[in-house]
């Protein structure tokens, strides 16, 4: 048997996202013969952490990196500031450099350990950087998951010069690998698509765990799962259930998920008069019991690389709604296992209401959709024979 391969990962956090769904996914479907696996998790966001099932060496973070909004607390936490007052002059040298606009990763201490390879699992924040300049590996691989590329200026300059040190740039969907290729054509020949590993027995199992409140009586159940963030359209998502309300439609959309629109979204709620049919059900360790108990999931995005919730719905075999982004088309076959939409909120109240009245429509989406085999055994083989070959 061949040796195991060392493997590094470098996070934003693992906090409560698709992308860090996707990555506790990825983490417990290598096998521990194969691969042994350090984490190193950027900012102290934990809330999946008890998901990954195999074993993994949680670097701390503490010891290599800095971060103003938790560095004080962490101090506190641990001992106090005399103990590492030898932290102060980095701390400040920290927050000007955040002032100033300058480079942060690189006063952070590299890591010590030699890896087979190393893994920005996301172009979010300072992993790519920190991997490229900090951490010593036969292969470094950037993972790619948005599906549009908004950077401009200075910080597009230094994705310019940064993305071409890795030696693989994984897209999660065609449609993300074309946004990159369009931004970064020195990265043709890097670039692969990969899918996401899907947890299909996680996702079943956590679906029975219990029954949300709020899911009975006579309307109809509609269900969002996703961040409460401009792109993911909760704005589309409101004036849609405004739209079908005024039909007369007896229906009960649940939002799960936080995010920086949270307050606007309950004014919102408010003032279109829906607190009775739109629900803001908050961030969910187990989301899979809203989707599981739903009629009909919808992800209204303005842009997405690969839905991981639509994925999740799809191995629930719920009838979906999806506006036509990203990798949408890869997951999807519109008028056989989904709809998908031009990006508005009538065309999202259309196609919902089309489902409500054509009950044949929606059984003939979740007949197709218990039809498809999905899971991470093949994904994994894929990862195989290219970015952990």
């Amino acid at each position: 048997m061949p040796p195991k391969k060392n493997l590094l990962f470098a996070c934003y956090g693992l906090g409560i996202g698709g992308i860090e769904r996707c990555l506790v996914n990825l983490i417990n479907i290598l096998p521990e013969d194969e691969f042994d696996v350090d984490l190193l998790v950027m900012n102290p966001e934990y809330a999946l952490k008890d998901q990954i099932r195999r074993q993994v060496n949680f670097l701390d973070a503490f010891s290599y990196i800095l971060n103003t909004e938790f560095t004080m607390q962490e101090i506190r936490k641990r001992g106090g500031l005399w103990k590492y007052r030898k932290m102060l002059l980095p701390y400040f040298d920290h927050r000007v450099r955040i002032k100033l606009g300058l480079p942060l990763w690189t006063t952070f201490r590299p890591l010590e350990k030699k890896y087979d390879v190393a893994v920005a699992y996301s172009q979010n924040g300072l992993a790519p950087y920190y991997v490229a300049d900090k951490v010593t590996a036969g292969r470094k691989v950037l993972w790619y998951h948005n599906g549009a590329y908004e950077k401009k200026e200075k910080d597009y300059a230094l994705d310019q010069r940064y993305y071409p040190r890795f030696d693989y740039v994984v897209a999660v969907s065609r449609h993300c690998a074309g946004v990159l290729r369009e931004k970064f054509p020195c990265l043709e020949g890097k670039i692969t698509v990969l899918r996401n590993i899907c947890d299909r027995e996680h996702i079943l199992q956590g679906a029975d765990a219990f029954v949300p409140e709020g899911f009975s009586g006579a309307a109809a159940q509609i269900v969002t799962v996703g961040r409460l963030a401009p792109e993911k359209g909760p704005d589309l998502a409101l004036e849609a259930c405004r739209l079908l309300r005024e039909e007369g439609r007896k229906i009960v959309w649940h939002w799960v998920g936080d995010g920086p629109m949270m307050e606007k979204a309950r004014a919102e709620v408010k003032r279109l008069g829906l607190e009775d049919c739109f629900r803001l059900e908050g961030d969910q360790q187990n989301p899979y019991p809203y989707i599981k108990n739903a009629g009909i999931y919808v992800q209204p995005s303005y842009y997405e690389a690969y839905s991981t919730t639509v994925t999740e719905a799809r191995v629930l075999a719920k009838p979906i709604v999806t506006t036509a982004v990203g990798g949408m088309e890869d997951q999807l076959t519109d008028g056989i296992t989904g709809s998908i939409v031009p990006i508005s909120a009538r065309a999202l109240a259309e196609a919902i209401g089309s489902l409500l009245d054509r009950e044949e429509t929606a059984r003939t989406f979740t007949e197709n959709l218990q039809k498809e085999a999905l899971g991470g055994s093949q994904e994994l083989e894929a990862y195989r024979e290219t970015v952990f070959a």
